[in-house]
């Protein structure tokens, strides 16, 4: 099990703009171990309850709130985590939980007997939320991320593009079909990731795009899509 805690937060950019804050930053960070020239595709399912809880504690910009996701890389399929994201004021804290294909459909299907007595601790902790709390796979997500990295303050920066949703396929080792787009074409959301504080050559770098904060994440304006059909542009 991994835990990390640290910063997030997330601007809006376009494909043009990307491509200048990228030439500029990659003076002062490179690519990780996963990008290459193209980035990598992410796959995640997000569970939620019943009564749509973590959608609805977005709503309302609740100071401490969390979501629950499994997440695979179709161009890597032997990785799949089950991740519990947690946000208290300005920090987020994210706990990983590496799981096998096999237990990743038995949590797709609502069959989550097995974290009960898992050798984890944080195991069977998802054991009882996810049965005490009625929660179920709610929605598939998929985008392609180029992504940075730098050790000083465990530094990350993504580009998010391509990102795509459905509520009706949970196949998270499918070919993704039945996926609706979300947000604009051309639409590319940067995430920065660090901890302590962020390294000023890098601010430098990116510049005035900082001042262009997203206030909904993936999954909120993948789920408004399908809840109300608002798509936020």
């Amino acid at each position: 099990m991994r835990d990390v805690e640290r910063f997030e937060s997330k601007y809006r950019t376009d494909h043009m703009e990307t491509l200048l804050v990228r030439k500029r930053l990659e003076r002062y960070i490179q690519p990780d171990e996963f990008s290459g020239k193209n980035g990598y595709l992410v796959r995640s399912v997000y569970f939620d309850t019943i009564y749509n809880k973590d959608f609805y504690d977005r709503e309302q910009s609740l100071t401490y709130r969390g979501h629950i996701r499994l997440r695979t890389y179709p161009e890597n399929p032997g990785t799949v985590s089950l991740e519990y994201k947690q946000k208290n004021g300005v920090t987020i804290r994210k706990r990983i939980l590496s799981v096998s294909r096999e237990e990743a459909e038995r949590l797709l299907s609502s069959d989550y007997s097995f974290l009960a007595q898992h050798k984890e601790a944080f195991g069977r902790l998802m054991y009882r939320i996810l049965t005490m709390e009625t929660y179920r796979p709610a929605v598939m997500i998929e985008y392609r991320r180029m992504a940075y990295a730098r050790v000083e303050n465990s530094t990350r920066i993504t580009f998010d593009t391509s990102i795509r949703a459905c509520e009706s396929n949970m196949d998270l080792f499918g070919i993704g079909t039945g996926m609706a787009p979300v947000g604009p074409q051309g639409q590319v959301i940067m995430e920065l990731k660090y901890t302590d504080f962020f390294m000023s050559d890098l601010k430098t770098a990116i510049g005035s795009h900082l001042l262009r904060q997203e206030a909904a994440g993936k999954y909120q304006r993948s789920r408004m899509i399908f809840m109300s059909g608002r798509n936020i542009l």
